[in-house]
Order: C-alpha cells, then sequence, then structure tokens
C-alpha cells in the first residue's frame, strides 16, 4: 500500500485553522497581508508563464522565417547570390579548404557542423532529415567542390546537402 502524499509549500503550522483547506495545497487567506501577498504569488507565476509562452512563440516564429527563407530548389541558391554573414571557414573557397592539411581538418569540422544545422532546422520544421556517414558528407561535398573550386565552401556543402535529399 502506498503511503499517503506528503504535503508541499509552505508550512501551515503558523496559520489559524479556518485558513487551511485539508487535502489542497492551497490556502485561503484570512487577513488582507494573506490576500495580498497570495495575489502577488499568483500574479508572478501567471507573468513566469506568459513569459515562457512569449518566448516559445518567439522561437516559433524565427524558425518559421529561417525555413521560409530557404531557397526551394538548389538552383535558385546558386543563381540569385545569396549573401550570409558566414562564419568560420565556410566563408572561404573550396580551393582553400583543400589548400591545406590543416584546412581540410577545419573545414571538415565546419562541414559535419553545418550539416547538422541543416538537418537541424529539416527535423524542426518537419522535413526530412539527410541521414548519412559523415564519411560520405566529405566525399559529397568534394565532388562538389570538384566541379567549381572557387565557390564558397558553404555553397558547395548545401548543394551537396539538397542533391543528397533528392536520392
Amino acid at each position: 500500500m502506498n503511503p499517503p502524499p506528503k504535503a508541499q509549500g509552505r508550512p501551515l503550522s503558523g496559520l489559524p485553522k479556518e485558513s487551511i483547506m485539508v487535502g489542497i495545497r492551497s490556502v485561503i487567506p484570512t487577513t488582507d497581508a494573506e490576500a495580498a501577498a497570495l495575489a502577488v504569488v499568483e500574479s508572478n507565476q501567471q507573468t513566469a508563464f506568459s513569459k515562457h509562452q512569449s518566448w516559445r512563440m518567439v522561437k516559433l516564429v524565427l524558425l518559421a522565417a529561417l525555413v521560409c527563407a530557404v531557397p526551394i530548389c538548389p538552383s535558385s541558391a546558386q543563381d540569385d547570390k545569396v549573401s550570409v554573414d558566414m562564419m568560420g571557414i565556410g566563408g572561404m573557397s573550396c580551393a582553400h579548404w583543400q589548400s591545406t592539411q590543416a584546412l581540410r581538418l577545419e573545414g571538415t569540422i565546419w562541414i559535419y557542423g553545418f550539416w547538422t544545422g541543416l538537418n537541424y532546422v529539416a527535423a524542426a520544421s518537419g522535413q526530412t532529415e539527410t541521414k548519412v556517414d559523415t564519411a560520405a558528407v566529405v566525399v559529397e561535398v568534394k565532388k562538389t567542390c570538384a566541379q567549381r573550386p572557387s565557390q564558397v565552401l558553404a555553397s558547395a556543402v548545401w548543394t551537396a546537402y539538397l542533391d543528397h535529399n533528392k536520392r
């Protein structure tokens, strides 16, 4: 047999009997001070809840804006010269990425992160993620880069991602 549930919240021993509701975690205020304190607590709880709901809505709107801003097909992304403030080696050319062993390693790590980010956005927006082995990701990007070494690495990854999704 389970023991009865323990009471939670602030101790009620100091309150008069008429202000306690048995079995419920609520207190009925018997003085104006208790009523004011209870109103402040409830107000704070409602404010915290509405702030959480507001932040959740902001995140959903931002995600929707990001998804809508993504080009529908690879040709539009390449033809329209999309301008993005890219961080790291992803903003450099494919030729730069392939120029030294250290840059190849840095670029490979960047590719994994960018590809993961693309999968994250796809999953969060109800689209299909690209399931692929990590070694295959780099092979796909190298193929794309070989076709046009002067293209930006991020563009090559995006193109490889879209091409892989078509299969």
